[in-house]
């Protein structure tokens, strides 16, 4: 089964149950759209410092959202939860690690060296900063927020992004310039703290 909007049925009833907190359902979701799942939890596990493995991530992911009583609506919502939940888990495993080090063993990177494939084990994510710097971009513009995490931490191309959110490619692309280009300066920006 493929998790679609197509007007398929099936995505619809499934999506349904979800909502009302129905597990097997969530165990269908799920297997449909683990494989992808688990591809971007890879990048997103070897960047963040391999905390997590690849499927304690997938898996962490699942617990967040299995059996709760969200209203999922269509494909696009449900994308936009794991997204937010895969940024939740590697949070929380990132804090985890900081409060176990002192100074928590972060190498701090930029924004584009983030986004690229890390080469090896030693390409880090601050993941704490990067979600810090997400937060200040939602308050300015939520859409272009939502675009970093469809993008980032979903792994969701241009073209599967403007149709989960209803605008063209070209504007999504023109958010993820504009999201990284914000998201840089405040990475970049000398941590005042009182």
């Amino acid at each position: 089964m493929q998790l679609n909007d197509d007007g398929d049925g099936a995505t619809a009833d499934l999506l349904k149950r979800c909502s009302g907190g129905d597990v097997a359902a969530y165990d269908t979701l799920f297997a449909a759209v683990y494989a992808d799942l688990h591809n971007r939890a890879r990048y997103l596990a070897r960047g963040a410092g391999a905390t997590l493995s690849t499927t304690a991530l997938v898996h962490e992911t699942y617990l967040k959202l299995v059996g709760r009583d969200l209203a999922l609506n269509d494909r696009a919502h449900f994308f936009a939860l794991a997204a937010r939940a895969m940024r939740q888990v590697l949070l929380n495993a990132a804090r985890d690690a900081a409060a176990h080090k002192r100074g928590g063993g972060l190498a701090a990177e930029t924004f584009d060296n983030a986004l690229a494939v890390p080469s090896d084990a030693g390409d880090h994510v601050d993941v704490v900063a990067l979600d810090q710097a997400l937060r200040q971009l939602a308050s300015i513009d939520g859409r272009l927020a939502q675009v970093v995490e469809l993008h980032f931490f979903a792994g969701l191309g241009f073209a599967q992004i403007g149709e989960l959110l209803g605008v063209t490619e070209r504007t999504v692309a023109r958010d993820w310039r504009a999201a990284r280009a914000m998201l840089q300066l405040q990475l970049d920006a000398p941590n005042v703290q009182p």
